[in-house]
């Protein structure tokens, strides 16, 4: 893709069905945002006084804190953080679901040993994964809608809930995730087209709420037009209303004594130092994955599909444009990422095909991959 295609400020592409451009080129993500300058340090004291109420809260436990575990660079990192920098007692709690690479599995166990932490598995079954998975997709191809490829991964929805449901179990008073504000987009199933656009910014209870009902709204409607998911009503609640995701008014409520961090959040994102990370404890990505982000999962690859064809962009476009507009990376540096991170694995593609029992030819047939957006 030529670069006068996308914002002339982040790499966005002006295929986004759901932003405006000015006539200069910028979209209007970066015309309601200045860039900001990347984090300098000063959120270090943040993060102690955090640290400092973990080992509060964990005096005369068993554990300081849970962590969730998915076997992607983040988590693996945080844990290793957490164990390492700020000396923690953690548990790790971990799903390997139907599309986690081999390698990753191993990443977990061997990360997890070398760190002496215990690791608990998550009480959720798989096949009813892969079958609903299935279901979405082949509703999605009849219809492709951002709110139908959002329900894809609703079965995910339901780590927010194990997670809690593990550390009562082991009175375990502190959760702490590993997801990074660049993973936030401003496109999804409770973004209204028409809305004023945020910044990504951790939003209110009220905003949350708000988002919750418009989500909800939209699945009933969903299921109206598509009488078949009714038999997957219990799980599309559980994943729109009460796990979304690990701080609704639900799990804040039932489990008020269980304290949570967004560790990035407050800490600042360095994905140099993660990367270090990987390579020093020969944590490896799948050989066929274009990048490390998000390399835990391969139904990554279908959904950034799903996500090109009814918004206009990818997933990595999205992640990229958000590090940009925080002043972490360049646009050059974005453009030169995006013409390798950005292309589609078919390789992965049809892994996920398979688990799906779905042919992977259907996709690139009919033309539903994304277009590789290079630098220009």
């Amino acid at each position: 893709m030529n670069t006068e295609q996308r914002c002339r400020r982040c790499i966005i592409p002006k295929s986004a069905k759901e932003f405006k451009f000015s006539n200069d080129s910028c979209c209007e993500l970066c015309l309601n945002q200045d860039l900001k300058k990347a984090p300098d340090g000063s959120n270090e004291k943040n993060i102690k006084l955090k640290i400092e109420d973990i080992k509060k809260t964990g005096k005369n436990r068993d554990y300081d804190c849970l962590v969730g575990l998915s076997g992607g660079r983040d988590s693996a990192y945080l844990l290793f953080t957490l164990v390492k920098k700020y000396n923690l007692r953690c548990m790790a709690a971990y799903h390997r679901t139907p599309f986690t690479p081999d390698v990753i599995d191993e990443n977990v166990r061997k990360l997890t040993a070398a760190l002496n932490v215990p690791l608990i598995q998550m009480d959720i079954s798989n096949t009813k994964h892969r079958l609903f998975a299935k279901k979405i997709v082949n509703l999605w191809l009849e219809s492709p809608k951002k709110v139908i490829a959002s329900l894809a991964c609703a079965p995910c929805k339901q780590h927010n809930h194990e997670v809690y449901k593990i550390a009562k179990k082991h009175k375990i008073g502190y959760i702490v995730f590993g997801g990074n504000k660049f993973e936030n987009f401003q496109v999804g199933a409770a973004q209204d087209k028409k809305s004023k656009v945020d910044d990504y910014k951790e939003i209110s209870q009220f905003q949350k709420i708000k988002q919750i009902i418009i989500v909800a709204k939209r699945g009933a409607l969903i299921i109206l037009q598509h009488p078949k998911l009714l038999l997957s009503f219990p799980l599309l609640f559980r994943s729109s209303i009460l796990y979304l995701n690990n701080r609704t008014p639900y799990l804040r409520m039932r489990y008020s004594n269980i304290k949570m961090l967004d560790f990035y959040f407050i800490a600042g994102y360095d994905e140099k130092s993660v990367n270090e990370f990987l390579s020093e404890y020969n944590l490896k990505i799948p050989s066929n994955c274009n990048s490390s982000w998000r390399a835990d999962c391969s139904f990554t690859e279908l959904k950034n599909i799903m996500f090109s064809k009814t918004v206009g962009m990818t997933y990595n476009e999205a992640y990229l444009s958000n590090m940009v507009r925080e002043g972490v990376i360049t646009r050059a540096e974005a453009l030169d990422r995006i013409s390798t991170e950005g292309e589609i694995s078919h390789e992965r593609l049809k892994e996920t095909c398979d688990i799906l029992e779905l042919s992977s030819e259907y996709f690139v047939n009919k033309k539903l991959t994304p277009f590789v957006r290079g630098k220009g």
